[in-house]
Order: structure tokens, then C-alpha cells, then sequence
């Protein structure tokens, strides 16, 4: 590796330096906090505790923080063959007492509880702890054998989780996004060395999986495509575990950022008729890349007897809607299709809307043959409002932190939709959206910061001074001038549901 992909891991880090807590403090600060704490017993372990009680503890801790309403995800491939493929699935099965593991996990936890129960404590030995993790991290970059485990890939996911929840607030709002993203690329790099070819081993494929989808996303926000989207990363890790319905769907999305670059780039070309060539391509791999959109989704809904969703609504809420299914966030056996259709509707949101903004361009240059309007299905409103009506699900209580980090990037795509054009209802979905991001930061999960300072940490051509005017940075930058949007006729508030 060389060096400066090691400093993925070391840069921008310095002010999290302190003297690394014994292992013996972590377990106490966990223990003096159980007689407040409305979660299941743990004892007082010695400084000396065996790694079997050590596991247990904490993976009890963990779950309780991240997902309380169903302690444990299990896999699943009952939803039209989308298997459940969370990282978290690995974690019980890894070495917890692994050097650079162990305080990740810790890190993790004891910011949950100092968020919790609001106390500065609980939160500093957090901070102490992740200086410990940093340090471990980096050491573990410069070990041939270790830097190959899963136990590290892993401890950079927890860290990268730590940042994207609680990470330090500072005077310069791009720096907890910049961290976030130092980990993602760090984690992503650490797949990269391990190649195409992964090992033949169930738990590094799901490792794998979460991390691809954890780099397309990043690809997307950074409209730069990485290595995720060669032919070879689409093909060689599936040659052993055949891919399922969502994988399928991240080969469309990884093809997002590539188109993303290239309408940037058009900004550079001062060739006329060379411009309105690359319009003119890259209006039909738009137009591609939604065909293969519906493609994908009708073979889905070929493998259910109803209708897909419009809208991830709780049990409660679909009681008057018996062709709709019905989902329930304290229980998961939905888990795949619940958490891949808002990932298919962001990426009709902006597939869709990068459509009409390339059909605008060419209709205001004057060229001939683009007068008809794009079909209703692109109307990105759609997508948008089936977004926001699902946002109750994914940020109930019982949901934990894995609802609101599964939702964070369409929640964050139909914000800067709704907050940049107008359409049926859009100031109410978006008021609504903000609510929902408010409730979550007055539980202790302060989402709307994390992907305000992305949004900052992203755009390098400005430094916003706030949430909104990150926000309304970040809409620019995806937007752009609202008069070139002259295509987009919003005339339906109803949600998305396909073809």
C-alpha cells in the first residue's frame, strides 16, 4: 500500500490524539451506566475478562444500540430472491478481542450511550477510545497479513458508522463529511487489494457487497465513478455466489456516476458541435440506464403476487391498502425488498432528473428533433414523493441507528429535490423530510449535520457557514440554474411504482 493511501486512515485525525483508555476503564464506563440504561444487564468484568464474555457483552451492547427492535438481522431470501447482506451479520463470527476491532466496536457503542443518557463522560471515553481505534487502524496498514482481514475491513466500517452519527462537531462544517469519506475510500481500498476474485468464503462476500454499494453511493455523491463500476467488479466476485435482485440493481447505479462526470465535463468543452455530440450521447445512455431501470423493476414485481410498494409505510399505515404489501419496522423478514426499493427510487430521482436537464440543454441550443416531452414515468416527483412517504419507517425508534443509515442517501437525494423545485406539495415533503432529520438529532443521531457536511466536504469550491447554506450549496451543485430545467413539467404528486 502505498503512502498515500495509508494516510486515508491518518489525515485530518490529529485533534482526536489522546492517552488510550485500558481495556478494563471501557468495560467499567459500560457497567456504571447499566443501573440507568433500559437495556439487558452486563456485568462488571474483570480487567483480565475471558474473550468468550468479552464477545458476548459486546455484541449484546452492540446490537441493543444499532437495531433494538430486532436485536439480530438474519439473512433472507424470501423477498424475490433479495438476500440480506449486512455487514453486520459478520460481526459475531470475527475475533472481537482483535486489535484494531475491538476498539472500533467500543468507540461505537459508548457514543450511543453518551448520546443516550447525556453524559460528557461517556462520550469522552468514546473519543479516547477512537484515538486508540486511529492509531490500531494504522498499524494494521503497514501488516501484509492483517491488513487483509475482515476484522479490519470491519473496524473501518464502525468508524466510518462513528463519524456518519457522532462525529465531532467543529467551527469547520466539511470536516465530519471528510472524515466519513477518508474511512469509506479507506475501507474501499482495502476490498481493492483484495481484488476481483475475493475469497470463497460467505462472510467476505456480504463484506464486499455492503462495501460496494458503500463505494457506489460515494462515486455518486462525488459524481466520479471508481473501480466498482469495471466490468471485472461487476462479474469476477459473483462467479461463486450468484447475484441477487439487488445486486443487480447496484450495476445500474454504479453506472450513475459515470454519467454524473460526463454532464460536468460538457462545462469544459468549448467545441460547439463536439458538445452537442456528447449531449446528444449522453441523453441516450440517460435514457438507457432508465430502460434498464424498469427493466429491473418488473422482473421484481414478476416474483411477488401484488403490486411493489409505491411507499415503505409501516403495518399500521397500509391498513386501507390491501394490494399494497404491508411492512412492519419491528420485524424484519421484509428486510431486503424494504431497504432496496428507496435505492431504486433516489436513482430514478436522479437519472430522471439529469434526463430533463440534458433535454433542456439540447432544446436551448436548437437542435432539431427534441421537441417531445420525456414519457411520465421520468417525471422525478414521483420518485421523490415515494422517498419522503417513507421516511416514518426508516426512522421509527425501533428502527435504531440501521434504519436511519440505510436511509440516509434517498432521504438526503429527495431533500435537495424538494428544496430546488417546485411541484405538487413539494414545500410540505420537504418540511416534512427536515422533521423527520430534527427528530433524529434530538435522539442523539445527528443525521442532518453528517450529510450537510458531506454535502460541504464534497463541494470544494465553496465553504458554506451553516446547515441551510450547505444545503442550498449542495443544491446548486447538483442543480445547477433552475432555468435549465425548462423541460420538467411536474404536473403528478403521486408517488413512483414503476413503468
Amino acid at each position: 500500500m502505498s503512502k498515500a493511501e495509508e494516510r486515508r486512515y491518518a489525515r485530518e485525525w490529529t485533534f482526536l490524539e489522546t492517552e488510550p483508555v485500558a481495556r478494563g476503564d471501557a468495560t467499567a464506563v459500560v457497567a456504571r451506566r447499566h443501573a440507568q440504561m433500559p437495556f439487558p444487564p452486563l456485568i462488571m468484568l474483570p480487567h483480565n475478562l475471558k474473550r468468550s464474555a468479552f464477545e458476548t457483552q459486546s455484541i449484546a451492547l452492540f446490537w441493543d444500540v444499532y437495531f433494538p427492535a430486532n436485536k439480530r438481522i438474519e439473512s433472507t431470501s424470501r423477498n424475490g430472491g433479495i438476500i440480506c447482506r449486512n455487514w453486520t451479520l459478520v460481526i459475531h463470527r470475527l475475533d472481537l478481542n482483535d486489535s484494531t476491532l475491538r476498539p472500533a466496536l467500543l468507540t461505537f457503542c459508548l457514543a450511543r450511550l453518551g448520546e443516550i443518557h447525556n453524559d460528557r463522560s461517556v462520550t469522552e471515553q468514546a473519543i479516547n477510545i477512537y484515538g486508540t481505534a486511529l492509531k490500531e487502524m494504522s498499524h494494521a496498514l503497514h501488516d501484509s497479513r492483517k491488513v487483509q482481514s475482515d476484522e479490519v475491513l470491519v473496524a473501518g466500517k464502525l468508524m466510518s458508522l462513528y463519524e456518519m452519527f457522532y462525529g465531532p462537531t467543529t467551527p469547520k462544517l466539511k470536516t465530519r463529511g471528510a472524515n466519513w469519506r477518508s474511512h469509506i475510500e479507506g475501507v474501499i481500498k482495502l476490498i481493492e487489494i483484495r481484488g476481483p476474485r475475493q475469497r470463497n468464503n460467505k462472510d467476505t462476500h456480504t463484506l464486499f457487497v455492503d462495501t460496494r454499494v458503500s463505494a457506489i453511493l460515494a462515486a455518486i455523491v462525488a459524481r466520479k465513478p471508481n473501480f466498482f463500476a469495471a466490468p471485472q467488479w461487476c462479474k469476477l466476485p459473483f462467479e461463486t455466489e450468484p447475484k441477487d435482485p439487488a445486486d443487480y440493481l447496484h450495476d445500474i447505479m454504479a453506472i450513475l456516476p459515470m454519467l454524473l462526470q460526463e454532464y460536468d465535463l460538457l462545462e469544459y468543452c468549448s467545441d460547439r458541435a463536439r458538445t452537442h455530440q456528447r449531449l446528444v450521447k449522453l441523453f441516450d445512455r440517460c435514457k438507457a440506464t432508465d430502460q434498464a431501470l424498469q427493466r429491473w423493476h418488473a422482473r421484481l414485481s414478476s416474483a411477488f403476487p401484488n403490486p411493489l410498494p409505491s411507499a415503505i409505510r409501516k403495518t399500521t399505515e397500509e391498513a386501507n391498502m390491501p394490494n399494497q404489501r404491508r411492512f412492519s419496522s419491528f420485524d424484519l423478514s421484509d428486510y431486503g425488498l424494504a431497504t432496496t426499493l428507496p435505492f431504486y427510487w433516489a436513482t430514478c430521482n436522479l437519472v430522471h432528473t439529469l434526463t430533463h436537464m440534458v433535454l433542456a440543454t439540447l432544446r436551448s441550443s436548437g437542435a432539431a428533433g427534441y421537441g417531445e416531452d420525456l414519457s411520465e414515468h421520468m417525471n422525478p416527483h414521483r420518485s421523490a414523493i415515494s422517498i419522503a412517504h417513507s421516511v416514518d419507517y426508516f426512522t421509527a425508534p425501533e428502527m435504531g441507528i440501521l434504519g436511519p443509515q440505510l436511509f440516509a442517501f434517498p432521504m438526503a437525494v429527495a431533500f435537495l429535490y424538494f428544496r430546488t423545485f417546485n411541484g405538487p406539495n413539494a414545500e410540505e415533503e420537504r418540511q416534512g423530510l427536515r422533521a423527520s432529520m430534527e427528530r433524529l438529532s434530538r435522539s442523539g443521531l445527528s443525521l442532518e449535520t453528517f450529510l450537510a457536511s458531506l454535502q460541504a466536504a464534497t463541494n470544494k469550491k465553496t465553504t458554506p457557514n451553516s446547515l441551510e447554506d450547505a444545503w442550498a450549496k449542495g443544491a446548486q451543485a447538483w442543480y445547477g440554474d433552475n432555468e435549465n430545467l425548462g423541460t420538467m413539467q411536474i404536473e403528478s404528486g403521486k408517488p413512483h411504482a414503476g413503468h
